[in-house]
């Protein structure tokens, strides 16, 4: 299919058509429509929610205020053992489309992947300062004898750090070039 003829791509709740100026997204009873040339900003992300680590983030910005957010999950309503439902080739292809097509018909449109700087510094900080907090408390109850509690607070700042690590790295700002995208911020 040319890209002319357009692309189409299902999402668990709908779909999204790109055209060769314009994308629609239908999701659910709603539908939108964006110019390419109307793209003010795009970023990719890699947002991990509560039941699913390994899930990112489309955020499109446009000219007139319009936002559009896109996950490679969605929530699955009512579900208790597989509350998301997974379109990761999906996302992947779109993602890569839409970069190309708004690097071509808005040049001028930010394009980043991960987080702003001044967002990825403080969560950075928030991350080590936290880490670097429980496992100080756990070399006080360690110092005073109280090896459980100390055992306790070290798998804690263990788990935390191994959170924080692969959200700091695939975070990490970059740009987002057509030619080159980062798979960290890709499933």
């Amino acid at each position: 299919m040319s890209e002319a003829e357009g692309l189409e791509i299902a999402l668990p709740n709908g779909r999204v058509r790109l055209g060769s100026r314009e994308m629609t997204v239908e999701h659910g009873a709603r539908s939108q429509t964006f110019r390419y040339a109307d793209a003010e900003s795009l970023r990719l992300s890699f947002r991990p929610r509560s039941l699913a680590f390994h899930a990112f983030r489309l955020d499109l910005r446009m000219t007139d205020g319009r936002t559009l957010r896109l996950h490679n999950i969605e929530a699955t309503p009512g579900a208790i053992f597989k509350p998301y439902q997974r379109w990761d080739d999906g996302f992947s292809r779109l993602a890569r489309e839409l970069v190309r097509r708004i690097a071509r018909d808005a040049p001028r449109a930010r394009r980043a992947a991960g987080f702003s700087s001044l967002r990825w510094r403080a969560a950075a900080l928030a991350g080590v300062g936290a880490v670097g907090f429980v496992a100080l408390r756990a070399m006080q109850a360690l110092s005073v004898g109280e090896s459980a509690g100390a055992l306790v607070a070290m798998g804690g700042a263990a788990a935390m750090a191994a959170f924080m690590a692969p959200f700091l790295t695939r975070n990490q700002p970059r740009p987002l070039d057509p030619d080159a995208i980062p798979p960290q911020v890709l499933p």
